[in-house]
């Protein structure tokens, strides 16, 4: 079917255009033969285009090529390229450069729904709050659902201990509730049918992988604490020495003596979530460097070679606009990356955060990064992050 898609595309002679004053289109991405992902892309008056997750804006950058209009994300490394078939109706593709692979998408104008449907004017009521298994017996993992509707409207995310699912935004038709989330790097669809207080849904990721999840209301639910699943193992470490034999990035050493507390980030210019934090990360690179706080980033990147790698990180700390600096630590492995932090019992998730003095030593660690998606739980974890900092900055 898909291919069946890219042969029509072919076949069309389009027209190369662009959207015209202020509208928002509807678009769908074939990520199989079966499985559809609805967004929304909006133009400004001041022809600023975004693609819209519910309260999320991803601001996009426009070229031409030939006959086709590319929208390229800023940090992903991923691009749409379509033409106009006619004045309401585009086709085209999304090209994802980390996985080598490419879907099919089309677009109309729409003032719509992000998911179609149809009900007899009853929607079942989603909750606020849930306790959400996802997976199986054999692999399973615990998260939380955070939900808001209005009428037929719905928006959320998951917190899980490795970090958020995004921007969610969606739709409610009787008793089914349907959720999508496109940022670029991850492609999320997740569909469920109400029962009172329980929800049993199916999560889809990309174009092959899906698992099942199922969801209990209550207004207590929490996930692990962030702060307490990875910890040091052992005591004797030399972290300023350790950077340095692992990443020789240009030769340079990290020198935590100059500087109250550092903040290492492992992270990936491939993990939104990991974009999320270094968003953050900059807001406080703004407040507290003149006042001693040190940022290095370590990024361990999806490509095949060392140089590949290295090159990427580069492009991506230019596009990100990083005020700090970056080191490549490895590839983009959980594995590898316990491997190079020996000390330290896992590595659980990109991102991971260490919280140094100026002795060297690590004095907090922080397991994934729960965004802005996530409202009051983002605002606590800010909250904490500039604590821990303003003490350090005091002694």
């Amino acid at each position: 079917m898909i291919k069946s898609i890219f042969l029509l595309l072919s076949l069309f002679v389009l027209k190369n255009t662009s959207l015209s004053q202020a509208e928002q289109w509807r678009f769908e991405i074939a990520l199989n033969d079966r499985l559809y992902l609805p967004f929304f892309i909006k133009k400004t008056n001041d022809s600023e285009i975004y693609i819209v997750n519910g309260k999320e804006e991803i601001p996009m950058s426009v070229s031409n090529d030939k006959d086709s209009v590319i929208y390229q994300f800023k940090e992903m490394d991923s691009y749409l390229k379509f033409a106009f078939k006619d004045s309401n109706n585009i086709l085209g593709y999304w090209k994802d450069n980390r996985k080598a692979m490419s879907f099919p998408l089309s677009g109309t104008q729409s003032q719509g729904t992000r998911f179609e449907g149809k009900t007899n004017g009853h929607n079942d009521k989603v909750f606020s709050s849930y306790e959400v298994t996802f997976g199986n017996q054999k692999d399973s993992w615990p998260a939380v659902g955070r939900f808001e509707q209005h009428n037929n409207k719905l928006s959320g995310t998951f917190l899980t201990e490795t970090g958020d699912y995004r921007f969610l935004d969606g739709n409610v038709f009787g008793d089914r509730l349907y959720l999508s989330c496109f940022d670029g790097a991850h492609a999320f669809v997740f569909t469920a049918k109400i029962f009172g207080d329980t929800l049993l849904g199916k999560f889809y990721s990309g174009a092959s992988y899906q698992t099942s999840w199922k969801a209990i209301k209550d207004a207590d639910a929490a996930i692990s604490n962030p702060d307490s699943l990875t910890y040091l193992v052992d005591s004797k470490y030399d972290l300023s020495v350790f950077t340095y034999n692992a990443l020789r990035f240009g030769q340079k050493k990290i020198n935590f003596s100059k500087h109250p507390v550092t903040i290492i980030q492992i992270m990936g210019s491939w993990c939104p979530n990991c974009l999320d934090e270094t968003n953050y990360f900059k807001t406080l690179h703004e407040k507290y460097n003149a006042d001693g706080l040190q940022i290095v980033a370590l990024g361990f990147e999806s490509q095949k070679t060392k140089r590949e790698r290295k090159k990427h990180l580069r492009i991506f700390s230019k596009k990100a606009k990083l005020p700090y600096q970056v080191f490549l630590a490895g590839r983009a492995s959980k594995k590898e990356a316990s491997q190079r932090f020996s000390m330290l019992n896992k590595i659980i998730s990109f991102p991971t955060t260490l919280f140094v003095n100026s002795k060297g030593e690590i004095i907090h660690i922080h397991t994934g990064f729960n965004g802005p998606a996530t409202g009051s739980i983002y605002n606590m974890y800010k909250k904490e992050t500039e604590r821990i900092i303003a003490l350090e900055l005091l002694k």
